[in-house]
């Protein structure tokens, strides 16, 4: 049996925690949590706080090589908590999602100088990597229909059968909308990537944080586009680990996966960390697999407590239900307000800060709210601005 805890604060002040150093001290004197990232503030998985423990221990920080052992670890875990089968070959480590992207922008979009093309909303950092390099974006953008994003299909192919367009890049779940394309989504984008010879980057980053049990399609299995397909898988976000940056991106082509892997070393690609190594051995495993589960089961009692109380506390306030990931995406626009002065309320008023929707191709009448949190720190944020509001 195993037990999780999810309710005590992690403390960052000590070692550099970007939160804490960055913390608006109105927020620290009034006890509160920030909402900004997209981070635990709780502990992480102790399975792989224990393999890096033993590494400490051991003194070994030589180079630590992408083993047979290693890639049977990967292998389990793809089949028994993402549900599907993942050949050896496919694996190839590289030093975090945004690094693989950079590899994958140098090998099809520097040459020619073409333009990456992403979907708003959508993770800022992909069309940062390509404007690091010198290089423009380009985006599609989804609609909002119902109450849940929807892919716009006739922009998007617009948008790929355009030739200054050399590169797409997604995430799935999305981040910061929390919805997941269903297999027929993705299907549809391999076609339009086969179509229009456009290589395609799924980031799978949230892959295993779902709702109800739900499980992401991997964009690598799509019958059509397999030639031009990437997909980046990572504990990176399921276990919060945004900061050690390491990924396994899964190349079914072998042409592609040799073009790539020569790229990957051209970048200075170097070894897995040995402290990540034996962290992951350690939890790419059953008691891993364990704390997923209590994750998600944790995360979905925070998603029904925010659905219920921030339409109470801010009228107005459109909840964008989360089918995936540990984010929440909050819609301010049906306030009767301003963008600015949402931003004073949320930011000032009642401290409840997120990130803002415009790092993510939206307007600032949205928010963005990491809540892999413990309850009572909820339960602390939402009484201060019962308190400010004088209820």
């Amino acid at each position: 049996m195993h037990s999780f805890d999810f309710d005590t604060v992690f403390e960052g002040s000590r070692i550099g925690s970007l939160k804490d150093t960055y913390m608006p001290q109105a927020v620290r004197d009034a006890g509160l949590s920030l909402y900004w990232g997209a981070e635990f503030s709780f502990k992480t998985c102790p399975a792989f706080s224990e393999g890096v423990r033993r590494c400490a221990e051991s003194g070994h920080y030589g180079f630590t090589i992408q083993s047979d052992e290693y890639n049977q670890r990967v292998q389990w875990w793809m089949k028994n908590v993402r549900g599907f089968d993942c050949e050896p070959e496919w694996i190839v480590p590289t030093h975090g999602t945004i690094f693989g992207l950079a590899t994958a922008i140098r090998m099809f979009l520097l040459p020619k100088k073409k333009r990456l093309l992403v979907i708003h909303p959508g993770y800022n950092r992909f069309a940062q990597a390509a404007h690091r390099m010198g290089l423009e974006s380009d985006a599609s953008d989804m609609q909002l229909v119902n109450g849940r994003y929807q892919i716009d299909w006739d922009d998007l192919e617009r948008r790929m059968a355009d030739a200054q367009n050399g590169l797409l890049a997604f995430s799935n779940p999305n981040n910061p909308t929390g919805v997941i394309l269903s297999q027929e989504d993705l299907e549809r984008i391999a076609e339009l990537s086969e179509r229009y010879a456009m290589p395609v980057y799924c980031d799978e980053i949230f892959a295993e944080v779902t709702r109800g049990g739900a499980k992401v399609f991997p964009y690598i299995l799509c019958k059509h586009g397999q030639k031009l397909a990437i997909t980046s898988t990572t504990l990176g976000k399921s276990m919060s680990l945004t900061g050690v940056n390491h990924a396994n991106l899964l190349i079914p082509d072998e042409d592609l996966r040799e073009r790539y892997t020569q790229q990957k070393y051209a970048d200075h690609y170097g070894s897995i960390d040995p402290m990540l190594h034996a962290g992951l051995m350690n939890a790419y495993t059953e008691e891993g697999a364990a704390f997923i589960r209590a994750l998600n089961d944790y995360v979905d009692e925070n998603v029904r407590y925010i659905e219920q109380q921030v339409p109470q506390l801010i009228p107005g306030a459109r909840v964008i239900h989360p089918e995936g990931t540990f984010v929440i995406w909050i819609d301010y626009s049906g306030c009767g307000m301003t963008e600015d002065e949402v931003a004073q309320l949320l930011n000032e008023k009642y401290l409840f800060c997120g990130d803002a929707g415009d790092d993510y191709g939206a307007s600032r009448f949205f928010y963005r709210y990491s809540i892999a949190l413990p309850k009572g720190e909820l339960t602390k944020n939402f009484d201060y601005i019962r308190k400010v509001k004088g209820e």
